[in-house]
């Protein structure tokens, strides 16, 4: 889409031009804000005013479409050094994003999408994360810095009619900048605390009359934020690059061709938890057998004080994380007149290579902890839309998709493993036969799962009078997924002197698991019906019954046993999710479109819920997936926009969303109430939800005013909050992340739409101390988080042309 303000005619257009000012400045839209901004696009029916979106797979004003959306301008977000999914979610209130590690990302739409992180294990994510059209099935792919970005739309809500698999909570689409047949460019250097270092640019235009070509970079290192005394080094720290061209060619006014490329590159010293205190006892008085200061003591460790504000660790492992990913995408468009066809042909790659400090400490623990995955994925759409606006417009569509991914996880003990795990006089074991059972042990987790998905789709908009329209749509899908596993071990110290019960202590720790193959297949039918009616030429009301479902998956884990120690293979296969999901919207405009509110009231249910289960009653723990229950999400979104006076904009949007566990009788209890004697299996039916903030804010303002002829000065700022939420997944009063609120903001000069310009930016003004998750550890009952990052600051210098 190309943005361009040609001239001024009415009080309207005056608005939108202001409004699309605001955009470049940095102001979020959302949809309740997306109808000021300018979008003059190439066809001449596009007028001003207008935000121009594809969330029903066909152009439309964002205001005319009955979905709940926001959308999130790249020159906005590139104002906002928000350049990646962990940093611009924050402005969507029902949008989450929780992560651990760049490969363990929940992202949730209103409290769905996947219950905590793990999602790599075998679920797949509720959520769909796109780039011009092309699904990203491993969530990791998403935690990569965006570039050259034109627009992202946050759709809310069962998309999977059209947006296909695994979006029964919502999609986020990203559309990035189409080459252009004239010559344009970006280029801009940021500098910041932290050490912070970015250079982005992007240049397009012709090659010959009828190919045009993109090319675009970006580079962004910085410093780590936690202080890490025992290597001496700081850690958290980034270095990222990414590299991506583009050719389109039209070789007639029927036909357009778009050939993406793209690779990235992400190194990382990550990922190390804050240490935030000892649990001594169980909630029921009873002692912890061997807390963690009694097991450091054993080993002559003093852990380092507690103060998670000081952001210290003292880890002896934490090496680079390293992932790649890249591919290569071919569009093909074809105008018939009437209809057009669209071919969208997709190939990636995923690459996650891990060094993890699985024991948080200096100890010499855990050497390995590590998930390697090698992941490839190929897709074909088809898809005939018709053109204009006739009294019935649909979209038909045939889609395919095909996944292979390697992975193995392999655990190595250190030398103080032995000390740290084995209890003494275990077994009549001395301390140094304790510590030689684990020292050098070995095991490696293989696994190679396969998927194929068909899906068949169809969906139209029945314009029955001037102002009333009906939707449905349906989509048909078959589902295949394979593969296998196994667990082996071995040693990397010669065994040939430990005696029978160092041995059996050793295999405990490092189980056989024998080759096995599973293989499953799913259909399922998808759907919507949607009747909306306009209300004079600013409001749109609608109502929403969608029914989708999240494919199934397979135990590629640590399954748990029978009593005689048999792999319980029953529990192997998962069955897919079902949503059915209503909702009523109001999308508003008033007083000369200088106010926009809308508002969405949504219910959604969920049957055969997957969740990760962590199983740890038994050493080492077992981590597997399983079907655990039901689950609802239900409340309410709303947006607003005011411009009470040109130049100044006014911001608010907000959701309250009391997600719960309808039905899980059986979920594991909380490591607080498994003392020894006490039941191990919890009821939490009627519990909030992992990782489901109930309230969540934002409220925001842009201000911008000429300042001589040529310049233009502009600021901004954003306040967003969060309330409290748990980020284990039977909720552990360890794991509940108290509310936070975090400030943002942005001032500036410019010298208009072409030019340079220079801003200045804050993130997290007020450094507030946050967390994305917090845990206890089962073994000895240490608490640990994930801290958030600090306050960070910096400059921008763009030059536009």
């Amino acid at each position: 889409m190309r943005r361009s303000v040609t001239g001024v005619g009415n009080l309207d257009e005056l608005h939108a031009v202001l409004a699309f000012a605001l955009v470049a400045c940095g102001y979020p839209i959302s949809e309740a804000r997306a109808e000021t901004a300018v979008n003059a696009a190439d066809d001449a029916s596009a007028s001003a005013g207008e935000i121009l979106v594809t969330a029903r797979r066909r152009s439309e004003n964002v205001q005319d479409v009955p979905v709940a959306i926001d959308v999130l301008g790249g020159e906005q977000l590139e104002s906002k050094a928000a350049f990646n999914l962990q940093q611009f979610y924050q402005e969507v209130p029902s949008l989450t994003v929780y992560t651990f590690n760049p490969r363990n990302v929940t992202i949730n739409i209103r409290g769905l999408g996947s219950n905590i992180a793990f999602t790599n294990n075998g679920l797949d994510n509720g959520v769909g994360f796109y780039i011009d059209d092309v699904y990203y099935s491993r969530v990791g792919q998403a935690g990569f810095n965006l570039v050259d970005i034109d627009r992202i739309e946050i759709l809310r809500g069962p998309q999977g009619t059209l947006f296909g698999r695994n979006t029964t909570a919502g999609a986020i689409s990203v559309t990035t900048k189409a080459p252009s047949f004239k010559t344009e460019g970006t280029a801009d250097v940021s500098v910041g605390n932290y050490n912070f270092f970015q250079a982005r640019g992007s240049i397009s235009g012709p090659i010959t009359n009828n190919l045009a070509g993109r090319l675009s970079a970006e580079v962004t290192t910085r410093s780590g934020f936690i202080d890490d005394t025992f290597q001496k080094r700081s850690v958290h720290d980034l270095d990222n690059y990414t590299l991506r061209g583009q050719l389109l060619w039209e070789p007639s006014d029927t036909l357009t061709l778009r050939l993406i490329g793209d690779y990235a590159r992400q190194r990382t010293s990550c990922c190390i938890s804050t240490i935030l205190g000892y649990a001594t006892q169980y909630d029921n008085g009873a002692p912890i057998v061997r807390p963690y200061l009694e097991r450091a003591a054993e080993l002559g460790y003093t852990p380092p004080a507690i103060d998670p504000g000081a952001r210290r660790t003292d880890s002896d492992w934490l090496g680079p994380i390293r992932m790649n990913q890249g591919g290569v995408s071919l569009r093909i468009d074809k105008d018939f007149g009437s209809t057009t066809l669209t071919s969208i042909s997709s190939y990636r790659f995923w690459n996650w290579s891990p060094r993890n400090d699985g024991d948080n400490s200096a100890l010499n623990i855990d050497l390995e902890g590590n998930a390697y995955d090698r992941q490839k994925q190929w897709s074909q759409e088809l898809r005939l839309a018709s053109n204009g606006n006739n009294k019935l417009d649909y979209v038909v569509g045939l889609y395919y998709f095909r996944q292979r991914l390697p992975s193995h996880t392999l655990i190595e003990y250190g030398r103080d493993a032995g000390i740290y795990n084995i209890a003494p006089g275990t077994s009549g074991l001395t301390p140094v036969q304790r510590q030689a059972a684990l020292y050098g042990a070995w095991g490696d987790f293989l696994s190679t799962s396969r998927t194929d998905s068909y899906a068949a789709f169809g969906q139209a908009t029945w314009h029955i009078t001037e102002g009333l329209s009906f939707t449905g749509g349906l989509r048909f899908t078959y589902e295949r997924k394979s593969g296998n596993y196994e667990q082996v071990r071995g040693s990397r110290i010669d065994i040939s002197g430990l005696n029978a019960a160092q041995i059996a202590l050793r295999n405990s720790f490092t189980p056989l698991v024998p080759y096995y193959e599973l293989e499953k297949s799913w259909k399922s039918l998808s759907g919507l019906a949607t009747l909306s009616q306009k209300i004079g030429p600013d409001a749109l009301i609608y109502g929403t019954y969608s029914r989708g479902a999240k494919s199934g998956g397979l135990n590629f884990s640590n399954l748990p046993r029978g009593a005689n120690g048999e792999l319980l293979l029953e529990l192997a296969v998962v069955k897919p999710e079902k949503v059915n999901s209503f909702e009523i919207g109001l999308k508003s405009q008033l007083f000369n479109r200088r106010v926009t509110a809308n508002v969405a009231f949504f219910l959604t249910n969920v049957s055969d819920y997957q969740s990760n289960i962590l199983d740890q009653s038994v050493t080492p723990a077992r981590l597997y997936i399983a079907n655990v229950g039901k689950v609802r999400s239900k409340g309410i979104e709303l947006d607003l926009a005011v411009t009470p006076t040109d130049g100044l904009m006014l911001t608010a949007s907000g959701t309250y969303n009391p997600a719960k566990y309808v039905s899980y009788k059986t979920a594991q209890c909380p490591f607080e109430l498994r003392a020894p004697g006490q039941p191990t299996v919890c009821d939490l039916s009627g519990q909030q939800l992992p990782a489901a903030p109930r309230y969540a804010a934002s409220i925001g303002g842009t201000y911008e005013t000429p300042i001589t002829d040529k310049l233009t000065a502009f600021a901004g700022a954003d306040y967003n909050y969060r309330s409290g939420y748990f980020s284990t997944y039977n909720n552990s009063r360890y794991s509940r992340v108290a509310g936070f609120g975090l400030l943002n903001g942005h001032i500036g000069i410019k010298q208009g739409d072409s030019g340079w310009e220079l801003s200045v930016w804050g993130r997290n003004i007020l450094n507030k101390l946050t967390f994305y998750s917090k845990s206890i550890q089962d073994a000895g009952g240490r608490l640990i988080g994930s801290v958030g990052d600090p306050r960070t600051f910096g400059a921008t210098a763009r030059y536009r042309f």
